[in-house]
């Protein structure tokens, strides 16, 4: 990050420590994210030295009279844009070999906002259901420079209007005023479904560069001794370590759960204010220092290089791998330090604004291509056909009416979506129930319905569980909209239609029954709630499910149950596996199958579930594809020369016609059995075919 040393009145080498600290938690926690769960606060410890550090320099600048705004930007122009560039060029070369089309559109929007540092209004915008992961975004880490560049253009003007007349003496107070509205705005947001807004942009974030730059607006303020000094030092760096240790990306942040980590980092610096305390001497050793100054390049270069390694490799990465990667970033950041950082603030500058200018000119060129990427659509005619095959098999191998039927946001459409009946058809054979995965799961129930002469209606809505009491709660973005309605809405069917034979309830189980282990990093957590009753009494899967069970046989209908168990979540999408490997030349036969280990690790807890509701309902149908997908070993991820998924955990439309049928079959032929282990036996021997010339 780019808390700027400017020379001040001492150098502070215990704050370039406290740099070294911030950033090597951010790269740890990016590195190895189960061992360091709290180290995304580093970006809150960067924010509070920087309001303490501009804010210093303003207020200084401003009161000694000697204050330009021309001279105070080009310093963070030349601190900031020079590195910024190099690692920009990079990657966008290596999205341009590497990523595919999908991808490269999305990075190409990214590349756009962040030449204008803009990345962090980008990602607030973006998000969604359907948006493309934000965690395999080289460029995610930029949202953070996009909130500083933000707080250097607003804070010296209201900092410049707070220095005049009677205002300067109230400069505190209101500032501290400010801090306090900030705060309470990014815990309303994070609490009221704006997480999104609360973590991204500046107003909710102000607080924390207020909590240093309140202390540089109080200079008179400094501890009396060496024993306040010490005590402040060791509690402010206890409060961030803890932060690193105990908090998670499952927490409501930032808000208050920001607060430790910030009181923490304005603690270390009031405690260096004097003389420096003993307990901040590590801080102050060599290679925390070190480490500190070349703390912006790293933080730039170690992201990128994470997501570019495991892009490469279609795999999560080995520990020595990663260890390997953080080395290269680290070396990256020493020489971007020494040969882009250095020479750049050390220039000659006798024609400020035209150095201005020139210096920030070259943003615009990464303006102009990421929109090039995204107008583009990834220019995808830089991969050979067979390899945009594969890649668009997420856009081409889905239920065909998916952009149809399937809804985010918003209730079950009460017409269409009917398969063999009229759109507005009231009555219908068949109701498939649930979210994506029943989604994708409908191709291949058309097809089985289809064979018996009957009609099928498909409900299905983004994250929202077949199960009537529950809410599934995102601890950031809140309850889904338009769940609980469609879930009223699909009984109110139910009961209205004499003719359904059948309701098939289809769901990605696991999401709902603790989301354990937690692998997929792009997918939000969810809680499942008890909507019956006030407060957040979580919700247990089988008892909801069983909830559900009893709802629907409360509506009087004669149609039978079947519920489609979990199907087995791969580590990585194999269409995109298959792309890469065709336009990389490598062999494919990596992609046609995952370790089972997580798999099933995920899918078993909820197949337990799903036994235990059924345990007393033997007239329920069920089937788990695990049985199917999976042995001791290994899942497969094709069948007769065709992906059975298009990303990582939904079947693909070739997929669900091949399997949902016989799934089908299975669970209505015999009463519901109870999960076991799958037996260990060899992988059919299937693979894809050659690519076309």
């Amino acid at each position: 990050m780019t808390s700027d040393p400017t020379p001040q009145p001492l150098h502070r080498r215990d704050i370039d420590g406290l740099r070294a600290v911030a950033v090597l938690a951010i790269v740890a926690y990016h590195a190895f994210p189960r061992w360091v769960p709290g180290g995304f606060v580093g970006v809150d410890v960067f924010f509070v030295i920087s309001g303490f550090l501009i804010t210093g320099i303003i207020a200084r600048s401003r009161d000694e009279g000697r204050f330009s705004y021309l001279g105070f930007y080009l310093r963070r122009a030349r601190r900031i844009v020079p590195a910024y560039l190099v690692v920009l060029t990079a990657i966008a070369a290596l999205s341009l070999w590497l990523l595919l089309p999908l991808r490269l559109t999305w990075v190409g929007a990214t590349l756009a906002t962040a030449g204008l540092f803009l990345a962090n209004f980008g990602f607030t915008i973006s998000f969604g259901y359907f948006a493309p992961v934000l965690q395999q975004n080289p460029m995610l880490h930029l949202w953070s420079l996009g909130v500083e560049e933000q707080f250097y253009l607003v804070w010296p003007l209201l900092l410049a209007l707070l220095s005049l007349g009677a205002l300067r003496r109230a400069r505190f107070g209101i500032a501290a005023g400010l801090l306090v509205v900030s705060l309470a705005g990014a815990q309303w947001l994070t609490t009221h479904d704006g997480a999104v807004w609360s973590f991204f942009l500046l107003p909710p974030r102000a607080w924390e560069f207020l909590a240093g730059g309140l202390l540089a607006l109080a200079p008179g303020f400094a501890p009396r001794g060496p024993v306040s000094a010490n005590l402040s030092a060791a509690a402010g760096l206890a409060l961030i370590v803890g932060s690193v240790a105990l908090l998670s990306d499952a927490m409501p942040f930032p808000g208050l759960s920001a607060v430790p980590a910030c009181l923490g980092a304005a603690l270390v610096l009031w405690s260096g204010t004097g003389r420096g305390p003993a307990a901040t001497a590590l801080l102050r050793s060599p290679p925390l220092v070190g480490v500190g100054l070349i703390s912006y390049s790293l933080y730039l270069w170690h992201w990128p290089a994470l997501i570019f390694a495991k892009e490469y490799a279609q795999r999560d990465l080995k520990p020595w791998e990663i260890v390997a990667v953080v080395a290269l970033s680290a070396a990256l950041a020493v020489a971007t330090w020494r040969f882009v950082e250095q020479p750049w603030r050390r220039r000659a500058t006798p024609r400020r604004g035209r150095a201005l200018v020139l210096t920030l000119l070259p943003l615009l060129i990464f303006v102009a291509l990421g929109a090039a990427l995204f107008v583009s659509k990834g220019l995808p005619m830089r991969l050979a056909p067979s390899a945009r095959q594969a890649a668009d098999i997420e856009n081409t191998d889905i239920n065909p009416r998916r952009m149809e039927c399937f809804t985010v946001g918003t209730p079950f459409k009460p017409n269409g979506c009917r398969y063999g009946a009229a759109a507005d058809a009231r009555d219908y054979d068949v109701l498939i129930w649930g979210d994506s995965h029943a989604d994708a799961a409908t191709p291949g129930a058309v097809d089985w319905a289809k064979a018996r002469g009957w009609s099928l209606r498909e409900a299905a809505l983004g994250g929202c569980p077949p199960l009537v009491n529950a809410r599934a709660v995102e601890a950031k973005f809140g309850e889904l909209k338009g769940c609980r309605e469609s879930k009223g809405q699909v009984l109110g069917e139910i009961a209205a239609n004499p003719k359904l034979k059948l309701i098939i309830l289809a769901a990605r189980w696991a999401l709902y029954n603790g989301d354990l282990p937690y692998y997929d990093t792009g997918n939000p957590h969810l809680r499942m709630l008890d909507a019956r009753v006030a407060g957040d009494r979580v919700y247990p899967l089988d008892e909801a499910l069983a909830g559900t069970l009893d709802a629907i046989a409360a509506t009087g209908t004669k149609a039978r149950v079947v519920v489609l168990g979990p199907v087995p979540e791969l580590t990585f999408a194999p269409s995109y596996c298959v792309a890469v490997a065709r336009h990389l030349r490598r062999a494919e036969t990596g992609c046609w199958d995952a370790p089972a280990a997580l798999p099933l690790a995920r899918a078993r807890p909820a197949e337990a579930k799903i036994a235990k509701a059924l345990a007393t309902r033997p007239e329920v149908g069920v089937f788990y594809p695990s049985r199917r997908l999976c042995t001791a070993t290994s899942c497969i991820a094709e069948l007769n020369h065709r992906l059975l998924y298009f990303d990582d955990d939904h079947l693909s439309a070739s997929g669900s016609r091949m399997l949902v049928p016989g799934w089908l079959d299975a669970a209505l032929s015999a009463p519901a059995p109870a999960p076991a282990p799958a037996p260990a036996q060899a992988r059919p021997s299937y693979g894809l075919p050659p690519p076309p010339r």
